[in-house]
């Protein structure tokens, strides 16, 4: 099993992530500290992906697509602390995402189930 599957069995719960047939990783992305205690929205998380600014000794976002039998995806977006005693979380769920964006957002993706 790789890192992103192990992130993602420890975040999310097993009957949510049994409703996936296949989850692509996306890109680990810095988190923004101008997000805490705000809520994030898709365009958000879009232009936090297109940054591509990351610094692995800080807080990171993990993006997922997470695809269902009927071919809906949804994106998963981990809370991942780089602070070791701290566990990784989900921050946001964005449901049945359009077919545009998930194609998009898959060019430069990475299988993980």
């Amino acid at each position: 099993m790789n890192s992103w599957f192990n992130l993602l069995t420890e975040s999310c719960d097993k009957n949510d992530l049994s409703k996936y047939v296949t989850i692509y990783h996306i890109k680990s992305c810095s988190y923004d500290e101008s997000f805490i205690g705000n809520s994030i929205s898709l365009d958000d998380i879009i232009s936090i992906i297109n940054k591509g600014f990351i610094n692995i000794q800080n807080d990171t976002l993990e993006i997922f697509v997470a695809m269902k039998e009927d071919n809906m995806s949804d994106l998963i977006v981990i809370y991942n602390p780089f602070e070791l005693f701290e566990n990784p979380y989900v921050y946001k769920i964005i449901s049945t995402i359009n077919e545009e964006l998930k194609n998009q957002l898959l060019i430069n993706s990475v299988q993980i189930k």
